[in-house]
């Protein structure tokens, strides 16, 4: 008898803990029906400060005998207000084919429901590349409360199976993928979640045999929008999503499907036009590692990277040579082309780089890559990583964007290859002196240099080319307005042996000064303008990418008829871990303050864990680069 009431009472609360877990929205509504609800909802229940969220986001994927794959794409999104119209901009990039595209806006209007269809005539078709397509339209008559859906078939043939992000820049209500197989399945589907499964169901097809096939349901709700964290780790910079993995799939049959591919291996072998002229001008050099730097200077001189990241060719390393253009995957077997040729050993390695995301060392597969470089031994236990691709990058010096990634390397004539993780070992210095005059007035002016080696050299480089000398002054100044600088003058910016030198002429009004005192920050010029760990929670890990020290050093005159009133404190603080330091030295002498900061970082990667303790010191070095001197009228 006991043991009866206690099951039923187990019964009762598995069926109530499945009744709470059930949505209260309709999640399995076709295209074009819609509750009133829907429409008259005015907020996102779990994210409450979304422009707009996605209501339903159902993928049908389907598999044939002949692998084959149809995928059916049912999504609906509801725009709150104004700043969430930027979801009404649809671009879908596709291979193969997409057919029975349809899409439409769907308002209320008192008690009526209103559809307006987007007219076929405006889906725009283009041609991204050899490989990929898209089509983009805008949806119409949207407004804060509008319903928008859309629909469509894509037919693939493909090795590539895309995978299905259950979250997205946006929060998701409703996320599911229902994947059928006809036959065996010669995959695993990985969810790769931080919440649990809402749904997860196996279903056998044709009786109990998995050969007849399977279909696998798999869904999330109340997903969160995915927000990027300052300095997030690449492995954590990725969507909660379900990937497709060969069962049979190891690194060798990456290594077999890199070169017999047309675009990767069936371009190894190409001779460039005029290469013989140019690998005579080269045999002059007899030190192999100073040859190899001239072709990687002049390959990284010669062309031009057309902001295209593939781990394939897109119109092949002789055209591109020719053109003087290309992608970085062209670029790069070009410049391993060149180097073999001159009786240098290098081989190809392929990379992802940070937005692309993380390679998983235990996902063989050619897709977990999107970029070429070349993999250049110095001995057995050293090495470089050449990227002609980019302009700023140096040949003693591992690309930024691939530190602490995995690279996959492959000899092509040996059957030969290696994923590892990829590191940086020298340390990177920044340098900052300032020198100036303190006015009665509350006036500054003076002088900074910014002396910048190894990956410091390589950032400002790339951010002074991205955002133009004026927008880069901006950036210099922390766009504080009261702080004027009248020349920017860069010294060695083209000998890539030498480091940057930043020579800064500026004026400052100290605001905050009044008739009896001036009060001034001496944190100027630095990359400490703001503390990036305002947040006491942490969903990724933190990667600095490299280790780092930084000097700030200043000079500054008491401005006439004044006195030092107050002065920071010396002091040193250390992690507990000892792997980043901050130390602060303030004097006065002869009529000048001296300020002295010493930042010395011999960690680059933190874990989310360890996210407390750089939080806590980050906290007190900004609250001590934010204390300021004090002079007084004397």
């Amino acid at each position: 008898m006991n043991k009866i009431f206690t099951t039923i009472i187990i019964n009762f609360i598995v069926l109530q803990a499945i009744a709470q877990n059930k949505p209260a929205f309709k999640y399995d509504q076709p295209y074009g029906i819609i509750d009133t609800a829907d429409l008259t909802l005015k907020q996102c229940d779990f994210e409450k400060d979304a422009n707009a969220e996605v209501l339903i986001d159902k993928g049908d994927e389907t598999f044939d005998e002949y692998f084959d794959i149809t995928f059916i794409v049912h999504k609906r999104i509801k725009i709150f207000n104004d700043n969430g119209k930027d979801a009404a901009n649809i671009n879908i990039p596709f291979i193969d084919r997409i057919t029975d595209l349809k899409a439409e806006t769907i308002n209320l209007n008192g008690k009526t429901i209103e559809y307006t269809p987007v007219d076929p005539a405006l889906f725009y078709k283009q041609k991204l590349e050899s490989h990929i397509k898209a089509i983009s339209f805008t949806f119409p008559n949207v407004k804060a409360g509008s319903v928008i859906e859309l629909e469509y078939k894509w037919k693939i043939h493909s090795e590539f199976i895309p995978p299905w992000d259950f979250q997205g820049d946006i929060p998701s209500r409703f996320s599911e993928i229902d994947v059928t197989f006809y036959g065996r399945n010669p995959f695993t589907l990985q969810a790769d979640v931080k919440q649990p499964l809402y749904r997860d169901t196996t279903i056998l097809l044709n009786g109990r045999d998995e050969n007849g096939g399977k279909k696998y349901v798999r869904s999330l709700v109340n997903i969160p929008s995915f927000k990027t964290e300052p300095y997030m780790a690449q492995s954590s910079n990725k969507k909660q999503r379900l990937v497709f993995k060969y069962h049979s799939d190891f690194w060798f049959s990456v290594y077999g499907d890199l070169v017999r591919d047309i675009d990767f291996g069936g371009q190894l072998g190409y001779k460039l036009t005029d290469e013989a002229k140019v690998l005579a001008k080269m045999d002059s050099i007899k030190d192999k590692q100073v040859r190899a730097d001239s072709i990687f200077s002049l390959v990284k001189n010669r062309m031009t990277w057309n902001n295209i990241n593939h781990w394939f060719t897109i119109d092949g390393v002789k055209k591109a040579w020719e053109k003087k253009t290309g992608n970085s995957t062209e670029i790069n077997l070009i410049l391993y082309h060149l180097l073999t040729k001159a009786d240098i050993v290098a081989y190809p390695m392929t990379v992802s780089t940070p937005d692309y995301g993380p390679v998983d060392p235990e996902d063989a597969q050619v897709s977990e890559f999107n970029k070429t470089v070349v993999y250049f031994p110095i001995d057995s236990t050293s090495y470089y990583v050449l990227d002609a691709s980019d302009k700023h990058s140096l040949f003693n010096l591992v690309p930024y964007e691939v530190l602490n990634t995995y690279g996959f390397e492959l000899d092509p004539g040996k059957f030969q290859y290696k994923l590892f993780k990829i590191t940086g070992i020298k340390p990177a210095r920044q340098l900052v002196y300032v020198k100036a005059d303190i006015k009665p007035d509350g006036k500054m002016s003076g002088t900074a240099d910014i002396i910048s080696d190894s990956y410091n050299r390589s950032a400002s480089l790339k951010l002074y080319k991205d955002l133009g000398e004026k927008k880069y002054i901006d950036y210099l100044d922390n766009n504080d307005n009261n702080l004027k600088i009248s020349s920017l003058k860069l010294d060695s910016a083209e000998k890539d042996s030498v480091p940057l030198t930043q020579h800064i002429n500026f004026n400052l009004d100290l605001t905050a000064s009044d008739e009896n005192y001036i009060y001034f920050n001496p944190n100027l010029f630095t990359s400490f303008g703001s503390n990036p760990f305002l947040t006491t929670d942490r969903v990724s890990d933190i990667d600095f990418t490299y280790t780092n020290t930084y000097i700030v050093s200043g000079t500054y005159t008491i401005p006439a008829g004044y006195k030092v009133d107050a002065l920071p404190k010396n002091q040193v603080i250390v992690m507990e871990d000892k792997s980043i330091s901050f130390k602060r030295i303030v004097g006065e002498q002869d009529g000048y303050v001296m300020v002295r900061y010493v930042i010395t970082r011999k960690r680059s990667y933190y874990t989310q864990d360890e996210y407390a303790g750089l939080y806590s010191f980050y906290k007190e070095m900004f609250r001590m680069l934010d204390e300021q001197i004090v002079f007084k009228k004397s």
